[in-house]
């Protein structure tokens, strides 16, 4: 979940410099915009397939946590960036 965090504020930074140097300040909510719902969706995926039938013979215990623990690391990403996207909606 920290690297995740740590991933989605270093796009955010990398989004924000290109915005800064085009001059193009909307690139912060449409890529920033972009990147955060795209990683809300990925997230909401692998936590859907996290839930699968647990009494299936062929369901993994260590499979769901895996795609838990990526839900969790795409959710991490998207709220820089999602945060960014709304501080541009704001001003």
């Amino acid at each position: 979940m920290k690297k995740g965090f740590i991933t989605g504020i270093m796009l955010m930074l990398i989004v924000l410099a290109i915005s800064y140097f085009s001059g193009i300040w909307s690139f912060v909510y449409y890529l920033s915009g972009a990147i955060g719902l795209l990683s809300i969706m990925l997230s909401m995926d692998f936590f859907i397939c996290s839930l699968d039938n647990k009494r299936l013979v062929t369901s993994n215990k260590t499979v769901r946590k895996s795609r838990l623990e990526d839900s969790k690391k795409f959710i991490s990403i998207a709220i820089p960036n999602v945060i960014a996207a709304f501080v541009y909606i704001i001003n």
